[in-house]
């Protein structure tokens, strides 16, 4: 079902990303790659940092004039921050909201018009259980991603009437570098975590579905069978 298909992924040198990427070679979907460095899997790559918004539809135009259609849209990268509020830069609050906001937004924008002419595609955003509730210390990263998730809600119904799909994948707990030295990660450390594979067998999972089937939200948490 996904043989032969094309996917744009980003962030995808590691993490959930390079996972996502690796999964979907293993279906022989044709890759278009974005990320800061070049991920260990094949496909076209673009490097792109995305919190420079201005280099994001040139890039994406690049990846689609060379697999000539796209299928699917995997908005995966982002970026975590830490602080307080009393300690969060301008700057800090703005790279956040970028990368994991409107980044997103840019990709969807270069790339929805495609899916709309051929009536078909679907779009997997990756956002996070800090899209649903709120975390210590994370006001800009919780933000982004409650936005990321009210994004999707309205994409949907926009999407809906051309037969493009729109899913929003709320993962909590993933074992990424992500969160790594952070107190987050701190407060995981030795807990049962998700894999990034476990992510990309989810997406995988959303790319696989009939038409007439509508999965929108999808929360994922880590099971901890003493809790």
């Amino acid at each position: 079902m996904l043989k032969a298909k094309t996917a744009i992924v980003t962030g995808a040198s590691r993490g959930i990303g390079l996972a996502i990427a690796r999964a979907l070679a293993r279906e022989d979907v044709r890759l278009g790659l974005l990320s800061r460095t070049q991920p260990d899997v094949g496909g076209e790559f673009v490097t792109c940092d995305l919190a420079d918004l201005e280099r994001i539809p040139g890039a994406v135009r690049t990846l689609v004039e060379r697999l000539g259609t796209v299928d699917f849209l995997i908005n995966n990268a982002g970026t975590f921050l830490e602080k307080a509020v009393p300690e969060t830069q301008l700057a800090d609050w703005e790279r956040v909201l970028h990368v994991n906001l409107t980044a997103p937004f840019l990709l969807t924008r270069e790339v929805l018009p495609h899916m709309i002419a051929r009536r078909q595609g679907r779009i997997v955003n990756i956002a996070s259980t800090s899209s649903t509730q709120g975390y210590l210390h994370q006001s800009a990263y919780c933000a982004s991603k409650h936005g990321l998730l009210g994004f999707g809600r309205s994409l949907a119904m926009e999407a809906k009437p051309h037969n493009v799909h729109v899913h929003t994948l709320c993962p909590g707990g993933v074992d990424t570098d992500l969160i790594k030295g952070t107190y987050l990660g701190d407060r995981l450390k030795g807990q049962p975590m998700i894999n990034p594979e476990d992510i990309a067998a989810m997406v995988l999972f959303l790319l696989r579905q009939p038409d007439n089937i509508d999965l929108a939200e999808v929360v994922v948490r880590r099971f901890d069978p003493k809790l």
